[in-house]
């Protein structure tokens, strides 16, 4: 059956010809109205009819992205979100739930999206079952919750630690007073003396060293260009003397003059302006406030040093102790000593004043804060007192070996090594 019967003879090949009569040669130069009444009725209504049947099947697509209309965002929210929420159990589950969808909100693909979705609607579908009295649902639900409270935790410990070490290093780079004044000079006014130097501060010196070189190079430039200004001028001047002739000049005279130099010398002026405050700057006395606060910095080292060497006297090993017994004599004095010589110096950097310590020093002439101190070097009637001591000693590091070795086996013998306990 032809579609088109009334235009199916119109496109058959000629008898003879050159070129065949086609629909498109034939209806070149046809207006429409020709067209019309060429076109059947029979065929108009078929293309009617066809039209009608194709219409509906043509996809639609719409301009607004889904996740932005109310047809996912409805259901969504509100069956979904809140009701995953509303069957959840525990506060952990509910976390759980709500970092998920934080999570998933920024999908913008069909596909992503509808997989969570129908993950989403599996999970509500299971809470409902838990929620209805399923044991299995319940059992599930409650070591899911278990789970996700031990990962709370675990994840709080290391924000906890996360934020102490933070801590720690900015404790560690952070500037102190040192009790010293800073002297003002021509790039930073009066300052306390800080260890370590805030690196503001740097920054701020350093960019106005540079930006004094680069003023004073060009201020040789400029002050070069006004020279070479004048030259010009006494050349013009001399010229127009030497030929008794008037001609037009470009630097010399004093209209002429003035329009070149007025910029160079605006500049020159604001140059003059900033070594004029950094003259000032490094003039400036040192405010009551500040002076007070170093003094107070001051004695706050001095406080801590001495908090510091109690701590070292009571036995606790500080850097500064370890820092010092590492120091030892000098190179050429170290090398006269016998070994006896060098042991008595490393005891005798201990800040100790009593016992052995006490005794190395006073062999070695060292002044002591308590000469009067007693020193005990195992005199008779001390004896039974000092074996009791020793015997007491000796059987708490007994008990604390004993301690380590059944605590050692404990961890040896783990749960899951059952091939190692028969």
């Amino acid at each position: 059956m032809d579609v088109y019967p009334d235009t199916a003879l119109l496109c058959q090949p000629p008898l003879s010809g050159p070129e065949p009569l086609t629909l498109r040669v034939f209806c070149h130069g046809i207006d429409s109205n020709t067209m019309k009444n060429v076109i059947t009725p029979k065929s108009l209504a078929f293309r009617a009819k066809l039209a009608d049947l194709v219409s509906p099947l043509r996809r639609v697509r719409s301009r607004t992205p889904f996740f932005r209309l109310a047809a996912h965002r409805t259901p969504t929210l509100w069956s979904l979100y809140r009701g995953i929420l509303r069957l959840s159990p525990t506060e952990d589950v509910k976390f759980r739930v709500r970092a998920l969808f934080r999570q998933n909100r920024h999908l913008t693909g069909v596909e992503q999206t509808k997989a969570r979705l129908n993950q989403g609607y599996k999970w509500l579908k299971f809470f409902k079952k838990a929620m209805d009295g399923d044991r299995h649902c319940q059992a599930v639900m409650m070591r899911y919750s278990r789970l996700i409270a031990a990962k709370r935790a675990k994840a709080d410990l290391r924000r906890v630690m996360k934020g102490e070490l933070e801590r720690q290093l900015r404790a560690r780079t952070q500037p102190i007073w040192t009790g010293g004044f800073l002297r003002p000079t021509l790039f930073h006014g009066p300052l306390p003396r800080m260890y370590p130097q805030p690196k503001p501060i740097a920054m701020i010196v350093r960019k106005r060293i540079l930006a004094r070189e680069k003023r004073f190079k060009t201020k040789a430039d400029l002050e070069g260009d006004l020279e070479d200004l004048k030259l010009e001028g006494k050349f013009e001047e001399g010229l127009r003397d030497l030929t008794k002739t008037e001609f037009p000049t470009f630097f010399s005279g004093e209209d002429v003059s003035a329009e070149w130099r007025q910029p160079i010398q605006t500049i020159l002026d604001e140059f003059k302006l900033k070594d004029q405050r950094e003259y000032a700057r490094a003039a400036q006395p040192f405010p009551p406030e500040l002076v007070e606060a170093i003094f107070e910095a001051r004695r706050e080292k001095i406080r801590n040093k001495t908090r510091e060497k109690e701590r070292e006297r009571r036995g606790e090993r500080t850097l500064s102790a370890l820092r010092r017994k590492r120091q030892g004599p000098p190179a050429h004095v170290l090398s006269q000593m016998t070994p006896e010589q060098r042991e008595m110096d490393k005891v005798a950097r201990s800040l100790s004043e009593v016992g052995y310590v006490a005794l190395v020093k006073r062999r070695l002439g060292r002044k002591l804060k308590d000469p009067e101190a007693g020193l005990e070097l195992g005199e008779v009637q001390n004896r039974p007192l000092l074996d009791k001591t020793r015997e007491i000693i000796r059987q708490e590091n007994k008990r604390r070996r004993l301690e380590e070795l059944e605590l050692g086996t404990r961890r040896l013998k783990k749960p899951g090594d059952r091939g190692c306990n028969r």
